[in-house]
């Protein structure tokens, strides 16, 4: 009941659709982190569904992409793209002080840098998921559900083994002894929904020629490895982690797994 209780939690603050659920329990934060991977899987489920229909009509790729990108992101409720816009203001421009970055990280103002940034990675969004959309089969799909629940797991990993910072809402979550439940959670989540991508993109299942079990698990390995590289390179620049963070974990690691997708599928 304890990690049921967690994914409607984070459901309900991770996902615009409202939530059955609505009862807040702080001694079930743990189990809401580690449930995280899972809303990911169903989020990215229910692009997939979405996109089944569409792909089985005359709309063309480039309106499917464009509206999965933005379906996908109004599902999230924009909680992620908030944090990656957030650090993309503080991390990105070359300010020597960590305070200064720490207080632009905090300030509400969208500056040029979230701007730029925000615009890039949602072109190369919309255009991965252009290349996908060309023909839907459920070897990709699993990729795409894949994709959206790495990019969760690496970030819920990383949140609760690093130092957070004092004005997190997640300092009591970070490098704790009792994390080691939550965490085995989130990284059994992943690897499930990997091997089952991989089984589905075996021959036989995939319309592409070159999806197959190595091609998911070379995505799997852009996807994990890229949130982790941001999410190291935000602590050092910001010394510690917060929500803001694993949001910027969670967007540039989807962006580049879903680049990845495009490229090797």
């Amino acid at each position: 009941m304890k990690y049921l209780r967690g994914f409607m939690m984070a459901w309900g603050m991770f996902c615009w659709i409202p939530c059955p659920y609505t009862k807040w329990n702080e001694e079930d934060r743990l189990a809401q982190l580690a449930m995280l991977p899972l809303v990911g899987a169903c989020i990215g489920a229910i692009c997939c569904l979405i996109w089944w229909p569409l792909a089985n009509t005359s709309c063309v790729p480039t309106i499917m992409g464009a509206l999965l990108t933005g379906i996908y992101f109004l599902l999230t409720g924009f909680i992620h793209l908030d944090g990656f816009m957030d650090c993309s203001d503080a991390v990105m421009p070359r300010h020597p002080d960590m305070e200064e970055r720490r207080r632009i990280l905090k300030d509400s103002h969208v500056g040029a840098f979230a701007t730029i940034c925000l615009v890039l990675m949602l072109l190369l969004f919309a255009a991965a998921w252009i290349s996908a959309a060309w023909e839907f089969d459920l070897a990709t799909a699993a990729t795409v559900v894949m994709i959206f629940t790495l990019s969760r797991m690496s970030s819920v990993v990383t949140l609760m083994t690093s130092k957070p910072m004092s004005t997190s809402q997640y300092a009591e979550a970070g490098a704790e002894t009792d994390n080691a439940v939550p965490i085995t959670v989130a990284i059994l989540m992943g690897v499930a929904i990997t091997v089952a991508a991989m089984i589905l993109a075996r021959e036989g299942i995939s319309v592409r020629p070159m999806a197959g079990p190595l091609t998911v698990a070379i995505i799997a390995v852009v996807t994990v490895g890229i949130g982790l590289l941001v999410g190291l390179f935000d602590r050092k620049k910001l010394g510690g982690m917060n929500g803001d963070i694993s949001g910027h974990m969670i967007t540039t690691s989807e962006m580049c797994g879903m680049i990845s997708l495009a490229l090797f599928m």
